[in-house]
């Protein structure tokens, strides 16, 4: 291999392929110039920033790692998943400075407020459609301002004869509406742990998932989850990931939503994605298919799903516009509504996040208050005007800081 390297000294593959051998062998050293060769023809590729972050932070040059990890978060181009590495590690690097440990404690904390169109969910003109009549829904399809405040923890673990790590996090979900409607406070929570393994060229995660959700302060939904997703660089900065998971979702009894429980079953997916980075921008796609398998084949779906965006730091900040499509397809019939007719949703949804630090009033560092004003739009394209909704508009305005 490093006569390969020796004769093309200017492939990404070939050096990354190398570096991935002399990590394997503990020759640190070896794998570093390696990845700066990289970094010398492709000065933002974040994927090599972050594995000669991690070299230095075992060589103990804690400043040189503090750069790379910097360097990547101060990218907004940076795919996400390194972004979001590199805020993690770099706790990491910092606890070791002082401690020479391994594990890292990180966390985020974020609150907004903002107005939800229809946040009732009614359907158009709130017609129902039952037994073959159309009704008028009592549900009220009028707009209503909303708080909300988001916690996420990290703990994390490295080891100091490889590039894996051991995972946990949890996040917490607090959103409170104007609401006369009952209570309009909903509150959900999440915990992750995981793995990250080098292999096959690149990196692959498995992890277990779980939580609840409370709608109006009653237990709505639970979830357990079980995901395996892989990534890699493909060429320059363009990365490839993929991966495949399954959720058991288990719907609770719930005043006010009859059949609640029937809901109740396993999503499976799969999806596929590709994050290209250029200088001033960064791109991607993701294609997700899926399958609800419901206790009643009427709440049971088959999905596609593409959700794309594209990012800039052109201008003030950091700029998102995003977009996503999905295709819900229902098994059966459900007879209460119509005996003849399976449903069909098709869902788009679209927007545009702005992220300003609150320091430096440029691109958001890692370590400064983060303004962001976001705003989507979407409709539901359903055949059935149960689920017709054609104004799921929402803003917000947040500040967020990570810790």
């Amino acid at each position: 291999m490093f006569e390969q390297v020796f004769d093309n000294p200017q492939s990404l593959e070939l050096n990354f392929k190398l570096a991935r051998i002399q990590l394997k062998n503990g020759n640190l050293k070896g794998a570093a110039a390696s990845l700066e060769r990289i970094l010398v023809r492709f000065e933002n590729e974040s994927t090599a920033q972050l594995l000669l972050a991690r070299i230095n932070r075992q060589l103990k040059n804690f400043t040189e790692a503090d750069r790379l990890y910097n360097q990547i978060i101060s990218n907004p181009n940076a795919p996400q998943e390194n972004i979001a590495l590199a805020r993690q590690e770099l706790g990491l690097a910092e606890d070791a400075k002082g401690e020479q440990s391994l594990w890292a404690f990180n966390g985020f904390y974020s609150v907004g407020w903002g107005k939800r169109n229809n946040a009732r969910a009614a359907s158009i003109n709130n017609e129902v459609f039952y037994s073959g009549t159309i009704y008028t829904s009592a549900v009220s399809d009028e707009a209503e301002y909303f708080r909300q405040g988001i916690l996420g923890l990290n703990l994390s673990r490295g080891f100091e004869s490889s590039n894996d790590r051991l995972i946990s996090s949890v996040s917490l979900n607090d959103r409170s509406y104007d609401s006369s409607y009952k209570d309009g406070r909903n509150q959900s929570y999440n915990f992750t742990l995981g793995y990250d393994k080098e292999m096959f060229n690149g990196y692959t995660r498995f992890s277990v998932n779980g939580g609840e959700m409370h709608l109006a302060k009653q237990n709505f939904l639970g979830f357990t989850g079980i995901r395996i997703d892989h990534r890699r660089v493909l060429m320059p900065n363009l990365l490839l990931n993929f991966g495949v998971g399954g959720t058991k979702l288990d719907f609770r009894y719930y005043d006010g939503i009859p059949d609640n429980n029937l809901k109740s079953g396993w999503n499976h997916t799969a999806n596929i994605g590709l994050t290209k980075t250029w200088k001033r921008f960064r791109g991607n796609i993701n294609y997700t298919a899926g399958r609800m398998s419901a206790k009643e084949d009427y709440y049971s779906y088959k999905s596609d799903r593409v959700d794309m965006s594209l990012t800039t730091d052109y201008g003030i900040g950091s700029t998102t516009i995003f977009k996503s499509f999905t295709k819900n397809n229902y098994e059966d019939v459900n007879t209460g509504i119509s005996p003849n007719i399976e449903r069909r949703d098709v869902i788009n949804n679209y927007g545009v996040s702005w992220s300003i630090g609150l320091k430096n009033y440029d691109i958001p560092s890692a370590t400064e208050p983060t303004l962001t004003i976001f705003y989507s739009q979407g409709s539901n394209l359903s055949n059935l005007v149960n689920y017709k909704r054609d104004d799921n508009r929402e803003w917000m305005l947040s500040i967020s800081q990570n810790f």
